[in-house]
């Protein structure tokens, strides 16, 4: 006999043109931000007009995919019992070479190895075949 099934990890829902085409690229393995048109700004979380100049005009570009961590958290208490077996887990926020800053979690970083401005480049985590989840490891 066998045990209870794990717990699936949660997806991201929205399929709306913005957040699913960041998904859409992490799937194929690259990390894509938008870049504004007329500042030359890249940004994080997707939207359609920039903060910076206020254009609705954007691309998504691809990414380096290096960057540094700019600070981080450390979970004690998991909010999805997906994550209850990993705590305490760290949350990083990565700021990028184009700028903006990404929120996500190391990979083969322990948390009492994370430093300010540790050089990391983004990995992907193949959940399944429609989804790949952008992880941080270090710079090699």
């Amino acid at each position: 006999m066998s045990g209870p099934l794990p717990e699936p990890r949660p997806m991201p829902k929205s399929t709306d043109d913005l957040n699913g085409q960041f998904w859409a690229n992490c799937a194929t393995g690259q990390l894509c931000f938008q870049r504004c048109l007329e500042c030359d700004i890249w940004r994080h979380m997707p939207r359609y007009m920039c903060a910076h100049c206020g254009s609705h005009k954007w691309e998504w570009k691809q990414s380096s995919g290096k960057g540094k961590i700019f600070s981080w958290i450390i979970t004690h208490q998991a909010m999805h019992p997906k994550f209850r077996g990993e705590t305490p887990y760290a949350a990083l926020v990565v700021e990028m070479e184009e700028g903006c800053r990404f929120v996500s979690r190391p990979l083969g970083i322990t948390n009492e190895e994370l430093e300010i401005d540790m050089p990391v480049e983004v990995v992907f985590e193949q959940i399944n075949e429609d989804f790949a989840l952008p992880l941080f490891r270090k710079a090699l």
